[in-house]
């Protein structure tokens, strides 16, 4: 019993004293397979020099050169000193004490250019790992980044911050990632201005879908700024975005979501929040998405076939963007919603074939839905113009709000269930395909609009699908949906009688 004791022990005791130079060379190949994923995804370039290596820790120096797009030819260069501890035993490691590996990088900056030379010179950073890495047993890894307390100063410009961190943990494959990064409260001043940032923070938890990271969620938050200048003064508080993407048959779903609680700024509004859902993208979408964004060409009949090729994987049966904005201004609340559908009549959609703007609006559903409390709109002192649209029934007045509701279905444009008065289609029809040719089928029985009021009916309707397209209907609020302007549904069918 003895002796099969001492032998366990030996091989046990053997075992862990070869794991060490083992998991040193295995060590080294995955730290280049890391440096190769990222440099996939980036702009620079990476090189690497010997490693020394001992039966306990290795060492490894790598040069990272970065090109600097307002310099011609010029790079910045990065020198990273690596650090690799083996395992399993990870002793003196900030780490978990069992593990394959462990690492601490440190780095230095340098360029040839003179300028930049003298900006990295007034750059202060104490002297600390830049970042540790961790290599569990099953091959999970933990990388934390780390620079604390800095300063910065150049042409009278004098930054400060409380410093940076972040923490980062991925697969083996790198399919999955969870992490968080925080910026403590930093300082911009000059005589010019002073800019304060509160704290940052931003935490993620994706997962990889065709190679891109759009399944899981992201969040940021930052609880304000500050800025002040001898003409005139500013701030944010409170402001929340966040994405969410899940998979459902296939499909791709991804939201967004925007909050500003509360908005000092030389502009008649105090809060802000916006939300947009993208539905049913076919995972393609993306893949194209990024590959374009990759190039580099600027040619114009290029970039336009490039966004109609776009289009085409994007529009598939189902394929839905809702947005929904609300502003609060002046005493009341500008509210806005839009609902963009795909409305293929082909069975087949991949037989549809999307040349121009024509073809894509012949294919789509745009309802734009704006609510604005009358306090606004009298303080802003545009009630009169407002009466003669009322006048036509172009706009609602019901509970004390402006209401409007426009419909472009399959080329026609509808304003609150009635056809546009032609003029206004015909405008609409050129700014959007540069073909003056009227699309409603329809004609109004409403009266004609004077040309100046085409022109701010039409830029009006521009600026509300631009910025506020949108969903869901006005939280403790008169939804449009419940009076004349009726809802999406309604819509359909008014077009249809």
């Amino acid at each position: 019993m003895k002796k099969t004791i001492i032998v366990l022990s030996l091989i046990i005791i053997s075992i862990l004293i070869s794991l060490p130079k083992i998991i040193g060379m295995q060590a080294k190949t995955r730290y280049i397979e890391l440096w190769e994923q990222i440099d996939r995804q980036g702009q620079f370039n990476i090189e690497h020099g010997e490693t020394q290596s001992s039966w306990f820790s290795s060492s490894v120096s790598s040069v990272l050169s970065i090109p600097i797009e307002t310099v011609k030819d010029e790079h910045l260069q990065i020198d990273l000193n690596t650090k690799i501890f083996h395992g399993p035993l990870l002793f003196g490691h900030s780490h978990s004490n069992l593990g394959l590996a462990a690492g601490e990088i440190r780095f230095s900056v340098q360029s040839s250019s003179e300028k930049i030379s003298q900006l990295i010179d007034n750059l202060q950073v104490p002297e600390s790992p830049l970042a540790v890495v961790h290599v569990g047993l099953t091959g999970i890894m933990t990388f934390g980044f780390s620079v604390k307390e800095f300063s910065f100063s150049t042409q009278g410009v004098q930054i400060r911050s409380n410093g940076i961190s972040s923490q980062w943990r991925s697969n083996k494959d790198f399919s999955t990632s969870l992490g968080k990064i925080i910026v403590n409260p930093m300082s911009i001043s000059s005589k010019a201005f002073n800019l304060e940032m509160d704290t940052l923070s931003s935490d993620f938890d994706t997962r990889q879908y065709n190679g891109l990271n759009i399944l899981g969620s992201q969040n940021l938050s930052l609880a304000g700024i500050d800025f002040r200048s001898p003409t005139g003064n500013a701030s944010v508080s409170d402001v929340k975005l966040s994405y969410s993407g899940t998979e459902q048959n296939n499909k791709i779903n991804n939201r967004i979501e925007l909050a500003i609680d509360k908005l000092l700024v030389p502009a008649p509004i105090t809060s802000a929040a916006y939300s947009a859902e993208l539905l049913q993208v076919d995972p393609k979408f993306y893949l194209q998405w990024a590959n374009l964004s990759k190039q580099q060409s600027q040619d114009p009949v290029l970039l336009k076939q490039q966004a109609m090729d776009l289009a085409n994987l994007l529009l598939k049966p189902d394929t839905a963007l809702h947005q929904t904005l609300n502003l609060q201004s002046m005493g009341g609340h500008l509210d806005a919603t839009a609902r963009v559908e795909y409305q293929s009549s082909s069975e087949n959609s991949s037989t549809i074939a999307i040349e121009n703007v024509a073809d894509l609006l012949d294919l789509l559903n745009i309802t734009v839905s704006v609510a604005v409390d009358k306090t606004i709109v009298d303080q802003a002192g545009i009630t009169p113009l407002l009466a003669e649209y009322i006048e036509q029934d172009l706009v609602h007045l019901k509970n004390d709000r402006y209401q409007v509701e426009i419909a472009l279905d399959k080329g026609s444009l509808n304003i609150n269930q009635k056809p546009a008065p032609e003029e206004i289609a015909s405008q609409l029809q050129l700014a959007l395909t540069g073909n003056p040719q009227q699309r409603n089928t329809a004609k109004s029985d409403t009266k004609t609009v004077q040309p100046t009021m085409e022109k701010s009916v039409i830029s009006s309707s521009k600026t509300n699908n631009k910025k506020s397209d949108s969903t869901t209907g006005y939280a403790d609020r008169e939804n449009i949906t419940d009076t004349d302007v009726g809802s999406h549904n309604e819509v359909k069918q008014g077009g249809d009688e």
